[in-house]
C-alpha cells in the first residue's frame, strides 16, 4: 500500500509520518530529507520541487515494487502531484491512502517558529503555500494534530488502512 501523508507545513505530517512508520514497518520517504540528499535544500523553483518529487515517485515505486508499503511525507500541494502517486499505485496494483494534516494557525505559527532537522519552511512559506494548496475531493482521512493524539491519529489510520 502507499500511504500519501500531506498538508500545509507545521501540521505535523513528518511528526505524524514517523510515528506511522514505527507502527506499520512501511518504508517512510520524506520530500525534506530527499532535497538535501539531492542537493536541492533552499531551493523552491519549480524545476527543484519537480526533482524533489520525481525523486519521491521514483524511490515509492522502487520500493512498492519490491513488495514494500511506503509511506510519502510532503506537503503535495497541488491536486496533480497526488495524482502522479495515485498513477503509481494503480500501475504497481498498490492501494492508496490519501491523509490530509491539519492544525489550526495558531499551533502552526508555534511549531514553524522553531528549527526543525530538515523544514525549512517559516510562516512565510506556509502563508504562500495556503494560497496555493488545492483540496483534494478524495481525501480518506483528514488529522488534526492540534486536537488529537498521536495515538488516536495512529488508530484512525490503522482502521482506515487495515479495516
Amino acid at each position: 500500500m502507499l500511504i500519501v501523508i500531506y498538508g500545509l507545513p507545521g501540521t505535523g505530517k513528518s511528526y505524524f509520518a514517523r510515528h506511522l512508520e514505527k507502527e506499520t514497518g512501511a518504508y517512510y520517504l520524506n520530500t525534506d530529507m530527499i532535497r538535501e540528499k539531492i542537493d536541492k535544500k533552499g531551493k523552491y523553483d519549480i524545476k527543484s520541487k519537480q526533482e524533489v518529487y520525481g525523486k519521491l515517485m521514483q524511490q515509492a515505486k522502487e520500493e512498492l515494487i519490491k513488495g514494500s508499503d511506503v509511506i510519502a511525507d510532503g506537503t503535495f500541494h497541488k491536486n496533480s502531484r497526488r495524482k502522479e502517486f495515485a498513477d503509481i499505485a494503480r500501475e504497481t496494483g498498490h492501494r492508496i491512502f490519501f491523509i490530509e494534516m491539519k492544525s489550526d494557525e495558531a499551533t502552526i505559527k508555534k511549531r514553524l517558529e522553531k528549527k526543525r532537522k530538515y523544514s525549512e519552511a517559516d510562516f512565510e512559506v506556509y502563508k504562500q503555500l495556503k494560497k496555493e494548496f488545492e483540496t483534494q475531493p478524495e481525501v480518506n482521512l483528514k488529522l488534526w494534530s492540534d486536537s488529537q493524539t498521536v495515538d488516536e491519529m495512529i488508530t484512525k489510520t490503522k482502521k482506515l488502512i487495515y479495516g
